[in-house]
């Protein structure tokens, strides 16, 4: 049985992301950012993005591995479905919206000039990118960190993805 639509975007962005689903979306997190990544896919992907979470729901009640279900998003259902699954990526690691139509176009055999272009999501999707995580650092001018951090050695980086390294 097919969960609620948020649960299945939150566990297929873990798949997608490599990031534990409870480290993206805390269940008592005051955060607004997964439900924020979550109507801008919804809102920009359309009948895709329900295509995608009903192709992740899917392969989950087929008992499908990380693998296989990636196969599905990325390999089998076609290119729609390919480059909004990557904008959903970019989005919870960069807190800005790619959208996928023109990530499409910069995988061609001749990509447009420059950087492709982007919105960002919201100021506290920018400062909890998961980038800034994975970097083990914080954007400029914002941190949660204390005075004197630095003079430490960071944590681990499973610390804070929830993933095995």
């Amino acid at each position: 049985m097919a969960s609620d639509p948020m649960t299945s975007f939150v566990n297929l962005s873990a798949l997608l992301t490599g990031i534990n689903a409870a480290n993206l979306a805390p269940p008592l997190s005051p955060s607004t950012v997964p439900q924020q990544y979550f109507d801008t896919a919804q809102k920009n992907g359309g009948a895709t993005f329900t295509q995608l979470l009903s192709i992740y729901d899917s392969a989950v009640a087929q008992s499908m591995s990380a693998a296989q279900i990636a196969a599905q998003v990325f390999e089998d259902n076609g290119a729609d479905v390919c480059y909004l699954a990557r904008s959903i990526m970019l989005a919870w690691y960069l807190g800005s919206w790619y959208d996928p139509k023109v990530l499409q176009a910069y995988n061609s055999p001749k990509p447009p000039p420059g950087p492709p272009p982007s919105v960002v999501i919201s100021m506290d999707a920018y400062t909890q990118g998961w980038a800034w995580n994975v970097a083990q650092a914080h954007p400029m001018g914002y941190s949660n960190y204390t005075f004197g951090y630095w003079a430490k050695n960071p944590p681990s980086l499973a610390d804070f993805t929830g993933a095995a390294s």
